[in-house]
């Protein structure tokens, strides 16, 4: 073998050993791999034919080494950038949500819909996020937002000054109010059903009467003083209070009464004929206010829950509105619960979000509850977001262009049968 061939071989064998110098080096922390055997026993068996002069066979064993190291060492760059791109992918974000249908309905399988659900999965759809649902009540779902143990929050949560200082919002995507709902078989208490017969109108009736009534005496003692001395010549106030007697007894028709004078017997004639009349109304008077308390309970306005049992759901708005309007109420954890309350006779009214009792009031109880056509302390509901959130902005710009799509108001009619 000449002295080039030989100087080939010993720089084939320097580059084999750089490769197994790469390999040392990669693979301190761990035990040697098959390949790296490999490397060692082609130099063992160089060095032997090296010995015995077979120059032919050394070439061989120097370039297989040389092509296994290249083959070998770009390999742990390859895992480590694997493991990378593992260590990046970004975790699901956690959606906190509740019953409240139609906004966000808990289905039989476990899976979740409603009008704020499906906006959710649109919106998530659009910019490729992945989440997860989680079942909480509302005081947790807001609690887990300001800790930032929750992303977000899905349902029908409202947007309130206390709310948007400890949190994010997206923009709006429903606007309703408050509403009360009532029991349509509901017997009112008998306290309340007095206070509906004495109303201020049936008072004031009462007054301008007397008022009548002491007019009348007044007359009959004038009129019948000079001809009657009996019964009206004791002094005025004996007089006066006798003839209102004869007023109230002409009045109820009683036929005892009869007058002496001229002018007497016109008054007895005229109150006799007024009495039919006065009768008449006062029956009509109590009656209707006796049949209205069979069909409901006297409430047309929120300033008649004052005088009803109220109940509405803990942690809401509306509890926030009956406490913030010194209104006594009793919380319940759903609103499913407060409206079977009142449809139990537990309860007489409840105060909560209008288009919910409306759906619950429909699907749920068959019409037995009736939701009273007044809507008051407007709100509006959104997706609230952890502080700080990033992703408020894209959700928004995503929000905004779905809201101006028919198919938003096809969500809307599919559950509520009308579009905002």
């Amino acid at each position: 073998m000449s002295t080039f061939q030989r100087i080939g071989l010993i720089l084939l064998l320097l580059l084999s050993g750089l490769g197994c110098n790469a390999h040392g080096a990669a693979g301190r922390e761990s035990d040697a791999s098959p390949e790296l055997e490999c490397v060692r026993s082609n130099v063992a068996t160089f060095a032997r034919r090296w010995i015995n002069g077979d120059f032919h066979a050394l070439a061989s064993v120097a370039t297989s080494t040389m092509s296994l190291n290249l083959l070998q060492v770009p390999a742990e760059p390859d895992a480590a950038q694997d493991t990378d791109l593992q260590d990046t992918a970004a975790p699901p974000i956690v959606v906190g949500t509740k019953h409240s249908p139609p906004f966000a309905i808990k289905n039989n399988d476990g899976t979740w819909s409603g009008i704020s659900i499906e906006l959710w999965k649109n919106l998530c759809g659009e910019l490729d996020l992945q989440y997860e649902f989680r079942e909480l009540s509302l005081e947790q779902i807001l609690q887990g937002l300001q800790r930032g143990d929750l992303d977000a929050g899905v349902a029908a949560i409202s947007v309130t000054a206390e709310r948007h200082r400890q949190m994010e919002f997206c923009h709006p995507h429903y606007a309703t109010g408050l509403g009360i709902a009532v029991s349509r078989h509901h017997r009112a208490s008998v306290l309340a059903s007095i206070r509906e017969v004495f109303s201020f109108r049936l008072i004031l009736f009462v007054i301008i009467m007397a008022c009548v009534v002491a007019f009348c005496g007044w007359l009959f003692w004038t009129f019948e003083r000079d001809r009657n001395e009996t019964l009206f010549g004791k002094g005025r106030r004996q007089g006066v209070s006798t003839g209102m007697w004869w007023s109230i007894i002409v009045l109820l028709g009683h036929k005892g009464i009869a007058p002496v004078s001229i002018w007497g017997r016109v008054l007895a004639t005229i109150a006799m004929l007024a009495s039919i009349a006065v009768i008449s109304l006062i029956t009509g008077v109590v009656a209707s206010a006796l049949t209205v308390r069979q069909l409901d309970i006297g409430i047309a306005h929120p300033s008649d829950l004052q005088h009803v049992s109220v109940v509405t759901v803990s942690g809401s708005t509306s509890a926030d509105y009956l406490r913030s309007r010194r209104i006594p109420f009793r919380v319940y954890a759903t609103p499913d619960e407060a409206m079977r309350a009142i449809d139990e006779g537990k309860a007489d009214a409840v105060v909560y979000d209008r288009a919910l009792m409306n759906y619950l009031a429909l699907l749920e109880f068959n019409d037995r509850i009736e939701v009273l056509p007044v809507s008051f302390n407007s709100q509006e509901y959104a997706i609230a977001l952890k502080p700080d959130s990033e992703l408020r902005r894209p959700l928004n710009e995503e929000l905004l262009r779905y809201r101006a799509t028919d198919a938003w108001s096809d969500l809307l009619y599919r559950y509520l049968g009308e579009s905002q």
